[in-house]
């Protein structure tokens, strides 16, 4: 529910519409709000990706949708800012026109690869989607408006927002599941791990850290002097000779470190990260991420000084449960970035001629005449009663309680 809210916002909120352009030969349906507000009919080819066709609803919708977080983001203020250069030396037009081509190529992908690999929208899912509409339906008759309304201020129709609720609420997701199983390509094997790690830079260490720096009544600090450093610098170079020595150093360090250590602790004195610390590049301070980076797994660093204090490191292997959790994002991310390199996109006149800051225009205009009259339902609605006759009785169901929310 909360997604579909945010899909349609207030009537308002992510308008964002059209420029009028003509040459379509499909006619268009009384309620065909793309065509009312580009002279396009909605079910009209637009653009085609690997021969499967994208419908100008389909693409305008994305474009206002762009359109609409670009303005959240306060990139349309001022009078030239269509055309600003705002990405790669695109202006604001070509860049939303160009990633709303983005996003319908990414669906189109998803739906092919999806075919490909048997998935689709559940009925259990179709029921649920069933559902939040009629959750929404009643949620918007309370504040004056309709699903319809809403839907056509977004310039989409039930159907189209439908469908394209379907492919990003579920269908993305069940291919993703898909991939996920046993032996699909979304499961790692060793080899994939340690190219995952490398590409990103993520290892994994355990530290000791001995502080050179007094904490103070107000949480500033103090570093320690010259002479009180140095002795933190022998304690850090005895206890790092002292582990290396050890017949099971790792075992030893674990003990050190658990005792000496200055790292964060909570109240019952357990240090916070006793198993370490997984991390990125930028993530730790530079001397010691240049430290842990240059040690094999399971070697020891001679101590690291940093703004903290000395830091005694030991790399471990980052191939873990939790960074093999995360890999099925990362690959899944790389495989759509691959199926989008490998197809070829048609595009009609129609398209090329789109004029993103006229579509907004219009959008824009077409739903703040909603808007108004959303606004004159209510005042109809929150009128008194003629004097001498009773109050009717509100007819509307109750908004479903936050619990009722799928």
């Amino acid at each position: 529910m909360d997604r579909m809210k945010r899909g349609l916002g207030v009537f308002l909120a992510g308008a964002v519409l059209t420029g009028a352009l003509a040459g379509c030969e499909s006619k268009p349906a009384a309620d065909d709000v793309t065509y009312q507000l580009t002279g396009i009919a909605r079910d009209a080819v637009l653009l085609k990706v690997d021969g499967q066709p994208v419908t100008a609803e389909e693409y305008f919708f994305q474009l206002g949708q762009d359109i609409g977080y670009m303005e959240q983001l306060g990139a349309l203020s001022g009078e030239d800012a269509w055309e600003q250069e705002i990405s790669d030396g695109k202006t604001l037009s070509q860049y939303v026109k160009e990633d709303a081509l983005q996003l319908v190529k990414y669906y189109s992908v998803i739906e092919s690869k999806a075919k490909e690999y048997g998935v689709t929208v559940t009925d259990e899912q179709k029921s649920e989607l069933d559902t939040q509409f009629e959750q929404l339906e009643e949620s918007l008759k309370e504040q004056g408006g309709t699903l319809q309304m809403a839907v056509d201020a977004q310039g989409i129709s039930q159907d189209g927002f439908r469908s394209f609720m379907e492919q990003s609420s579920y269908l993305v997701q069940n291919l993703y599941e898909k991939l996920s199983e046993e032996g699909g390509p979304l499961v790692p094997t060793d080899e994939d791990m340690d190219a995952y790690l490398e590409e990103e830079g993520i290892y994994r260490v355990k530290h000791i850290l001995l502080s050179t720096r007094h904490e103070n009544e107000d949480g500033t600090y103090t570093a320690f002097s010259e002479a009180e450093e140095a002795q933190v610098k022998a304690e850090a170079d005895a206890l790092t000779a002292e582990i290396r020595a050890a017949s099971d150093p790792q075992a030893l360090f674990d003990e050190k470190m658990n005792a000496r250590s200055d790292d964060g602790r909570d109240a019952d004195g357990n240090l916070y990260s006793p198993d370490g610390y997984t991390a990125t590049p930028g993530q730790m301070v530079q001397e010691f991420e240049t430290a842990a980076l240059a040690l094999d797994v399971g070697e020891i660093s001679d101590p690291v000084k940093s703004e903290f204090g000395y830091h005694i490191i030991l790399r471990l292997d980052a191939d873990t449960d939790e960074t093999r959790a995360s890999y099925p994002q990362y690959r899944f991310s790389q495989l759509t970035e691959e199926w989008m390199q490998d197809v070829q996109v048609e595009l009609t006149d129609a398209y090329e001629s789109i004029d993103p800051k006229d579509y907004y225009t219009k959008l824009t205009a077409h739903a703040q005449e909603i808007q108004a009259q959303v606004e004159a339902n209510q005042q109809a609605t929150a009128s008194p009663a003629p004097t001498g006759s009773a109050a009717p009785e509100p007819t509307a169901s109750p908004a479903p309680s936050a619990s009722a929310q799928p």
